[in-house]
């Protein structure tokens, strides 16, 4: 479940390097595996390496060793983070140095300094933030998409599919037993190495992950499965929660889960096994997504964030904090007056 390192670097490249950093090496976890591909496009322009800052791992490299160097110059790196639970800390520890947040999700309950440029996989993210850090630097660089147009048409001996991971109990619990009755369905749990390859033998994947980021406090932050299984011919059922209403469009290119009633979802389900329909997009819809697409919209913002981090090395953020400036309406003091009746 690990990754292999290092990644190619560019020689003399002319950009300032990039250290993405992460928790830990396992690629069970979705932010992971994405912030991986984003490595991977940004090899293409500039030195991009892999340092992990939780326990030291044999051969692998460490953030502490990395801190021991000048923290701003022009040949200083720009350090990239993206695990949620872990943003408050890391800009803490990398106080003083230049950093962008690539922002996956949100919920985690931190606020964040206009100095750390954000990157958003969603649009969905990016007007979360929009909303809640008015004077950052932000931008939408989408995750990169692997399609396969070729398989889109061979026979598939999965009428089903469904992932154990981030499932609702509602989907495992009553609609895939119902489901099982009659059709195949088959239940993955656990990693897969080739996901890709299950979505090309199945007809139908079904992706309710609502539950399961109401129970985190957090949001889908953009949802590669649906897309990925899109992208390999499979008819979508899915939860149309957060940054899943980026790209799914009910009746058109997915269909909504959980709808009114078991009996619905069953017979929409195997009517979709049946007629393969909505039909998933064609191979041009998921350009946005490819790794030259995303891997060019990170080259330009890179780009942007030298010239950012340049010409602001020397000047104290100075724009008002909205948030902070801002009275309660009425309703928002009728509602504090309520909560503190109700205390007292």
């Amino acid at each position: 479940m690990g990754f292999n390192l290092p990644f190619s670097i560019l020689d003399g490249a002319a950009m300032r390097p990039l250290i993405f950093l992460f928790p830990h090496d396992r690629m069970d976890v979705g932010g992971n595996t994405a912030q991986v591909r984003f490595v991977e496009a940004c090899c293409r322009f500039t030195a991009a390496s892999i340092v992990f800052y939780g326990s030291r791992m044999a051969d692998r490299p460490h953030l502490d060793d990395y801190l021991t160097h000048d923290a701003k110059g022009a040949s200083s790196p720009i350090f990239v983070i993206h695990w949620g639970p872990d943003i408050a800390m890391l800009l803490e520890r990398l106080k003083g140095r230049d950093v962008v947040y690539i922002a996956h999700s949100t919920g985690w309950g931190m606020t964040l300094p206009s100095q750390a440029p954000m990157l958003c996989v969603s649009r969905h993210t990016m007007a979360y933030w929009g909303r809640n850090a008015p004077n950052s630097y932000i931008a939408h660089v989408p995750n990169v998409v692997e399609i396969d147009g070729s398989g889109t048409t061979q026979p598939r001996d999965v009428d089903v599919l469904v992932q154990v991971r981030k499932s609702s109990r509602y989907l495992l619990e009553r609609l895939v037993p119902a489901l099982q009755e009659r059709c195949r369905v088959t239940v993955l749990d656990g990693w897969v190495d080739d996901l890709s390859a299950w979505f090309r033998r199945s007809s139908v994947y079904l992706y309710d992950s609502l539950e399961h980021w109401a129970d985190v406090g957090a949001t889908e932050g953009f949802g590669l499965p649906p897309l990925e299984a899109m992208g390999q011919g499979c008819v979508v059922f899915s939860s149309v929660n957060d940054a899943l209403a980026d790209y799914l469009d009910p009746g058109f290119n997915c269909r909504k889960i959980r709808i009114h009633s078991l009996q619905w979802d069953v017979a929409e389900i195997l009517r979709a096994v049946e007629d393969r329909a909505p039909a998933p997009p064609h191979a041009p819809w998921f350009a946005g997504y490819s790794p030259d697409m995303v891997a060019s919209r990170l080259e330009t913002v890179f780009g942007d964030l030298e010239r950012f981090f340049d010409f602001t090395a020397d000047i104290d953020p100075n724009i008002d904090d909205l948030w902070a400036l801002r009275r309660p309406t009425p309703l928002q003091r009728a509602k504090r007056a309520v909560r503190v009746l109700a205390g007292s």
